[in-house]
């Protein structure tokens, strides 16, 4: 049986028809992946990579959690606006993180996703600083210390408590780096 060669245009349109059929299969494992992490438990963090790899990564800081604000989690998003290196890669927002304000007056601060440039290799610790009644100079409320190649890179941290009296949360990877803020007021009438 011999095989009727196709034009090069019916060749052209089936090759582009097989390839919308299937996707390559780094899609195909980075679709599963991804699937499989928003399946896991929330509070869990993993770092992503662009252009460049991790080195290093070591955690430096735990936060110590209360039972009572174990639960803590935000429903509404607020922007930490780019601040020096503190930026995503269109330069359009530092991170973002997620509160809601309680029946008590008091704020949670659920996820804290944060996004750090690096223009050379160096050794960092990320920081998310929290600003209350309570501690007005600042409380080091997860952190994290990272040897990262050049690259922009983010992380998440879920710090998962209530504040009472909170006027900022902030997060930086060393003053030198920048400084991005989300500013509360009291709880409103």
């Amino acid at each position: 049986m011999r095989r009727i060669p196709r034009s090069p245009i019916e060749q052209t349109q089936a090759d582009e028809a097989e390839r919308r059929r299937r996707l390559p299969a780094k899609w195909l494992a980075a679709m599963l992946i991804t699937a499989a992490v928003a399946l896991l438990a929330p509070g869990v963090t993993y770092m992503t990579a662009d252009r460049s790899s991790i080195t290093t990564a070591t955690t430096t800081a735990a936060t110590t959690v209360n039972t009572a604000t174990a639960g803590c989690q935000g429903v509404t998003q607020a922007l930490l606006t780019a601040s020096g290196f503190i930026t995503n890669p269109s330069r359009t927002q530092g991170g973002h993180l997620w509160w809601r304000r309680s029946a008590d007056g008091s704020v949670c601060i659920g996820t804290v996703i944060m996004w750090v440039q690096y223009n050379a290799t160096a050794a960092k610790t990320w920081r998310v600083i929290v600003y209350s009644a309570r501690h007005p100079g600042g409380l080091t409320a997860a952190s994290r210390s990272f040897t990262l190649k050049r690259g922009r890179y983010w992380w998440g941290f879920g710090v998962h408590q209530a504040y009472q009296g909170l006027s900022a949360v902030c997060v930086t990877a060393t003053e030198s780096f920048g400084m991005s803020c989300v500013h509360f007021s009291g709880p409103t009438g």
